[in-house]
């Protein structure tokens, strides 16, 4: 840990410190980890959250009038621009400059915490949270107590869904710290809704279980609990503030959820399916036992999905900060035993707007090595969407497999999606566009490194962009959308074709 040593004596050292932090869960993680250790410092010192660090943005950090700017969970695509600089910089993305790939460029660049620097992989072995959690730690041993943010942003970033859990020495590391504060559960099923929504909603709604075919609808699993001999509603009177009546997965207790999970076993095999494959779908689940049961903050995913509906309202659709919706998503960060209601209302809205983003798709086009989608307003790329959330509903668009939903998506090829930028065009600019592209992690295996596509790709057109291996973005002229389709079909074709010796 002597690079985060390093870079806490910077912190330390400063007599002010503007911190700029992305907005999604491992973003707000972040910034409110580094927000925390830097008022235990007494160090003066604004947050400041950004979409994205281009060339606007890094505009921002060099007007900073502090003595040191501190950036989290950004910079991985820019680390080259803050080299000798003031710059703190805790990132886990893929770096690249002039379209290569370049880890020698870190030789001078004491500047930057990113698990890349140390061979690891930073969509799996450690986030943005979890870099700024470790020099927060050598500021001052107290924030030990942060540590289940790093957890938080994790998740939020999905390094537990490949392995079912967060793997890798770095988070044993983070787990161990977080002592008490973190409840690991382990064997368990790690799907959505383990606080907020009833058992029985959980099961029914499970993407895991819909992608193995099972399609019992919640009155069909509720059955399953009843033959099973397991309560589904609360004991006591229905609540007379209209509150839940029913229990959730995490109300369940150990050998009830076992029974349950056995049940599930027997229901796959009585309709034709692999009952096995529950058995693969068991991992961890990470518990907040201080945060109120019942509050979305319960449990990882659901507080990430939390931070991330809220923070895609942090900005204006211009790109300007709301620093009171900012300061309000980052006390709920921080206090453990009260959530806001505005947070919460701000989630409702999050989901409608993916909802109705994903409605937007009209149809998936195939090309020879990606496939984009296209809007149902004709002759135009762009789905008119908040850019914030383009990348989620690239995601839930790539999850509908192939000839089981309304879109033929084929799983074995990078999908993208593109919205024009609000705001981009004011002044006379030419307009941009905002690219997001998700592909599935078995693909990686065949070669594909979607964030250095991206890279080179945008690299082609005027654009700049990057990000992990799976996932990953860029913003480009608008004009020059289909040549950069064209490219980037040309640079996962040439990942393709690389013998694995070859591949960078």
């Amino acid at each position: 840990m002597d690079r985060a040593k390093g870079l806490a004596e910077v912190v330390r050292s400063a007599g002010s410190v503007a911190l700029f932090s992305h907005i999604d869960a491992d973003g707000i993680s972040s910034a409110a980890i580094a927000k925390r250790a830097l008022e235990r410092l007494e160090v003066p010192h604004r947050v400041q959250f950004v979409r994205s660090l281009g060339e606007e943005e890094l505009g921002l950090v060099a007007k900073a009038e502090e003595d040191v700017v501190w950036i989290c969970d950004l910079g991985g695509g820019y680390c080259h621009r803050t080299a000798g600089t003031r710059a703190v910089v805790t990132d886990h993305h893929q770096v690249f400059t002039g379209g290569q790939a370049s880890l020698d460029l870190f030789g001078g660049m004491d500047n930057v915490l990113n698990p890349l620097l140390f061979g690891m992989n930073g969509s799996t072995h450690l986030s943005g949270a979890g870099n700024t959690y470790f020099v927060a730690r050598e500021l001052d041993p107290r924030n030990r107590d942060l540590a289940y943010l790093a957890v938080v942003g994790a998740v939020g970033d999905m390094q537990d869904r490949g392995a079912r859990r967060l793997e890798g020495p770095l988070h044993a590391e983070v787990l161990r710290d977080a002592g008490e504060k973190v409840e690991v559960v382990p064997d368990d099923l790690p799907f959505f809704g383990w606080v907020t929504r009833s058992a029985a909603a959980m099961l029914a709604f499970s993407n895991d279980l819909k992608a193995l075919g099972y399609m019992d609808s919640i009155k069909e699993v509720s059955s399953l609990f009843y033959q099973a001999g397991v309560p589904l509603r609360r004991p006591g009177p229905p609540p007379r503030d209209g509150g839940a009546q029913w229990r959730s997965w995490s109300e369940l207790s150990q050998p009830e959820r076992n029974i349950m999970k056995a049940t599930l076993r027997g229901r796959l095999a009585e309709v034709g399916l692999d009952a096995t494959a529950l058995d693969r779908m068991l991992g961890e689940v990470y518990l907040f036992p201080e945060h109120p049961l019942g509050s979305p903050t319960f449990e990882a995913k659901e507080f990430a999905t939390l931070l991330n509906g809220s923070g895609r309202y942090i900005l204006t659709p211009t790109g300007e900060g709301d620093d009171e919706r900012g300061e309000l998503i980052m006390k709920v960060c921080l206090n453990p035993t009260v959530y806001s209601e505005s947070a919460l209302r701000n989630m409702d809205d999050h989901k409608v707007h993916i909802r109705d983003g994903v409605a937007k798709v009209r149809t998936v086009v195939q090309m020879r090595n990606i496939q984009y989608v296209l809007p149902k307003r004709k002759n135009s790329y762009c789905l008119g969407v908040n850019d914030t959330i383009l990348g989620i509903i690239a995601g839930m668009v790539l999850d509908q497999r192939k000839g089981d939903g309304p879109l033929d998506v084929d799983p074995s090829k990078p999908l993208v999606a593109l919205t024009e930028r609000a705001g981009s065009a004011q002044g006379g600019k030419d307009p941009e566009v905002k690219v997001s592209a998700r592909m599935e992690r078995t693909l990686t295996a065949r070669g594909i490194n979607l964030g250095k596509a991206i890279d080179r790709a945008s690299a082609r057109v005027g654009g700049g962009g990057g990000g992990h291996d799976v996932a990953a973005g860029a913003t480009i002229p608008k004009k020059k959308i289909r040549k950069f389709l064209e490219a980037l079909d040309e640079e996962v074709g040439g990942q393709l074709g690389l013998s694995p010796s070859e591949r960078p």
